[in-house]
């Protein structure tokens, strides 16, 4: 008798050990996986990106490691500043002929998208360095237009496709880079200047800095 419950006070300690010993992390995609738990005791601690917003959101980390990444339709969303543009384009003045303007100028006007809606608007609204001419230096061209439109992004969201809701033009920019707050785009577009009593239609070559 004595032996038989000597024997089942071993098997039940025996029991409890080694069922307190199979609590732990049961994910095995968790830093402190522990493959010999059998109860998951909520101490998983898994790594990655915590962001909804994050294409590779993980609903199931617990500690965000940095490693998120955004669409390019997300990231262009939100209110941008014209930091800066670069120009380049030719008029015909009657008389003068076709003349060529470059630079660049600072704070330059604004640029809004909207993501999911694909609306937007922008100003543009910056004065062109004065025109050279037999020793002569014209006024530089005031440049102010403002638009609204749809937007889309085209081969592989390298490029950004802007309809004006007006004129129905497409103009066509390449995306070189967009972050979180800064983006970089070049493309041309139309546009029409009144200017010395004259209406110029033309194009404009331009490279935008925008930040948020």
């Amino acid at each position: 008798m004595r032996n038989i419950l000597k024997y089942n006070t071993l098997l039940l300690v025996s029991i409890v050990l080694f069922s307190c010993g199979k609590d732990g992390c049961t994910d095995p995609t968790a830093t402190n996986y522990n493959p010999d738990a059998k109860n998951n005791d909520n101490s998983c601690v898994i790594l990655d990106c915590m962001d909804p917003n994050a294409i590779n959101y993980n609903p199931n980390a617990t500690d965000d490691n940095g490693s998120c990444t955004y669409s390019t339709s997300y990231l262009l969303s939100g209110s941008w500043n014209i930091l800066n543009i670069e120009y380049t384009t030719q008029i015909d003045i009657p008389i003068l002929g076709s003349q060529t303007i470059s630079g660049e100028a600072n704070d330059a006007g604004n640029w809004t998208f909207l993501y999911p809606e694909q609306t937007c608007s922008n100003t543009l609204n910056f004065v062109t360095e004065g025109i050279d001419i037999l020793g002569q230096t014209l006024p530089g061209i005031p440049i102010d237009m403002t638009s609204e439109g749809t937007w889309e992004l085209s081969n592989n969201e390298n490029n950004l496709l802007v309809t004006d809701q007006n004129t129905n033009l497409v103009s066509d920019y390449q995306i070189l880079s967009v972050q979180e707050n800064v983006c970089f785009l070049s493309g041309t577009i139309p546009f029409v200047i009144d200017t010395m009593g004259f209406t110029i239609n033309s194009e404009i070559d331009i490279e935008l800095q925008l930040s948020k």
